[in-house]
Parts: C-alpha cells; structure tokens; sequence
C-alpha cells in the first residue's frame, strides 16, 4: 500500500457457530490492492474489536489475520450453545479503489454476515460476493 491508502470499516457478524468451529472470510481485490487492516493510525478510533451480543466472554483457540483472511477458531470445551459474535476491522485500499469480493470459508452451520461502512448486514456464502468501494 501507499501513501494514497483509503480505509473501509467493516463489521462481520457470525451467528449460530458452535464451540471448535472455524470461521473463515476471505478476501479478493477487483481493481487494485486491498487488504485487512486495523485502521488509519491518525484519524481517530481505530483496531479490531470482538464484541458478543450478550456481552459474555468468548472463548477462542485462534484469532488471525492476514492481507487476505480473517480466521476465528471458537474454543473446545466451552458451552455448547450456539454463539454469536461481531468482529469489527479495517479494510485498506489504495486511492481508486472502487470494489473488492469476501467469501465465507467458515465450517458448515457457521452464518456469517457483513456490514461495509454501516451498509446493512448481507449474508457470505462460499462463492465471492462482490462489494463496491464507498467509504
């Protein structure tokens, strides 16, 4: 990335996993570089949060990111409920940018959803979805 970056908060929301389950997103750029991040460094409230919706703890055997995935590994062990959860982050691009593709990988049952910039939550399949750029 340059010193043109532009940034895109996104919110994944994932619903009805089960403790040892994996979630998965994957990310494709379409007309230039995009990437994961943790936001801009000077404009603000930036990072990664991982929030539940009851506010209870979540138990994790692996948070990872790279340029071009997100992968969640929830905890064996832990209650057997269904757990739901929201992961908020980043996405950076270069100036111009104007789309980019996610796709679930996660384990099968695992719902996941996406809010780009406050858009309302679309569901991730295993095939690319492809999302316009307007931050």
């Amino acid at each position: 990335m340059s010193d043109t970056n532009v940034y895109q908060q996104v919110q994944l929301q994932v619903s009805n996993a089960v403790p040892g389950q994996q979630i998965v997103v994957v990310l494709a750029e379409k007309n230039a570089p995009v990437a994961w991040s943790t936001g801009p460094v000077s404009a603000g409230p930036s990072g990664i949060f991982i929030r539940t919706s009851t506010g209870a703890a979540l138990s994790l055997s692996n948070f990872s990111i790279s340029a071009d995935q997100v992968q969640v590994n929830t905890s064996h062990g832990a209650s057997q409920a269904s757990l739901s959860f929201s992961i908020g982050l980043y996405l950076v691009g270069q100036a111009g940018i104007q789309a980019f593709s996610l796709r679930s990988r996660s384990d099968p049952g695992v719902m996941v959803q996406v809010s780009i910039g406050g858009s309302p939550l679309q569901a991730l399949n295993g095939s690319f979805t492809t999302f316009p750029w307007s931050p």
